[in-house]
């Protein structure tokens, strides 16, 4: 058991105070909806709906719309997460509740990143910063954690580091265990993210490949220690991509096989049609040629729209690689004006959520 969990208990225990009682029950909820205990933080949820359905107390109620909006992005990434958070993060600045207000705010803020919202993440960010006392360290370890993750994936690397570690003393202050696990998937998902767009615009350091698979192991080891059960479908997916920047081109197959309908997994930034193509792509580096072609043909491309612009920008990359390789796929010239096109937009959003970072540059 983490050591926050423990803490959580030990507290509920020797708690009187009924409200008091209602608050530790919803961090111990939304700690278990991290971790992947969906089932027992229902349960919680509804024990507290039942006494607390009446929003007698807004403090309590602000608790649980929070957990309810971590159930919501851990259990299936529905959008009614940002809802939820939202919701309390308003109700906290409606009763100028600043502990609420802090955590509330920072993982409203992680939503916002998830979704590529950077304006809104920004000003959810400087909330959680402005609320956050000293000894908040939930709220704290979580904004560090999106303010590192934001620089990471512009591939600003001192600063993604210094507020890496900030995060990792805040949850290490406060037990947090599940906080540690995600800081190092984080790490590798966000250098796997930047590197791949790298690929698209050049060669890239393999010793920075050989990082990125040791944060992946080091992100899966961590895991399995602490028994989290939550997204562990994404390290199969960083798993995979890493295995085709390092060229090894029959185990991705494989591995892409194991998460094909794996979920959840956010429309932002996986669909099976991308599968399809980075499947088509180690096909044909393998001379697997109809194969490759075969998989190729049934690729749907406008389910592309819906991706992230550095999703987008790699699978353009790829086209454009296979369509070299083989011109039945199609036209060389259009793919380069597409693949151009992704770069210059991808280039233009880096540009811009660098210049919203700025506050951020130095940990005060």
């Amino acid at each position: 058991m983490s050591q926050l969990l423990a803490r959580l208990y030990r507290e509920l225990q020797i708690a009187t105070d009924v409200v008091k009682r209602a608050e530790i029950r919803a961090r111990i909820a939304s700690y278990l909806a991290r971790v992947g205990r969906f089932a027992e933080t229902r349960q919680i949820i509804g024990e507290l709906r039942l006494e607390f359905g009446d929003c007698r107390n807004g403090h309590v109620t602000a608790w649980i719309m929070l957990t309810e909006g971590l159930l919501h992005l851990y259990e299936n990434l529905s959008p009614l997460a940002l809802d939820r958070v939202a919701g309390s993060q308003a109700l906290g600045l409606a009763m100028k509740d600043a502990s609420i207000t802090a955590v509330a705010s920072a993982w409203k803020a992680h939503l916002e990143f998830e979704t590529s919202n950077f304006d809104a993440m920004v000003r959810s960010l400087q909330l959680a910063i402005a609320h956050a006392g000293e000894h908040d360290h939930d709220a704290h370890a979580r904004l560090a954690m999106v303010i590192s993750d934001s620089f990471r994936i512009c591939g600003e690397k001192r600063p993604a580091q210094a507020w890496f570690l900030c995060s990792h003393d805040h949850a290490l202050k406060d037990g947090d265990h599940a906080s540690i696990e995600a800081l190092l998937y984080n790490r590798a998902a966000f250098s796997l993210a930047r590197i791949r767009v790298e690929r698209c615009l050049g060669d890239v350091d393999v010793n920075q490949l050989s990082l990125i698979r040791l944060d992946i192991a080091s992100a899966r080891n961590f895991q399995s220690l602490i028994d989290i059960s939550a997204f562990t479908n994404f390290i199969h997916l960083c798993d995979a991509r890493l295995l085709i920047l390092e060229e090894n081109y029959a185990e991705a197959i494989e591995t892409l096989g194991v998460i094909r309908n794996a979920r959840p997994f956010a429309k932002y930034n996986f669909n099976q049609s991308f599968v399809d193509l980075e499947l088509a792509f180690c096909l044909q580096h393998l001379g697997r040629v109809d194969e490759a072609r075969s998989t190729y043909s049934s690729i749907a491309w406008s389910s592309f729209d819906g991706l992230d612009v550095d999703e987008k920008l790699v699978a353009a990359w790829m086209q454009h690689v296979m369509c070299a390789v083989d011109e039945s796929l199609g036209s060389l010239d259009e793919t380069r004006v597409r693949l151009d096109a992704l770069t210059m937009k991808y280039e233009d959003m880096r540009a811009k959520l660098l210049t919203s970072l700025q506050p951020f540059q130095d940990i005060a």
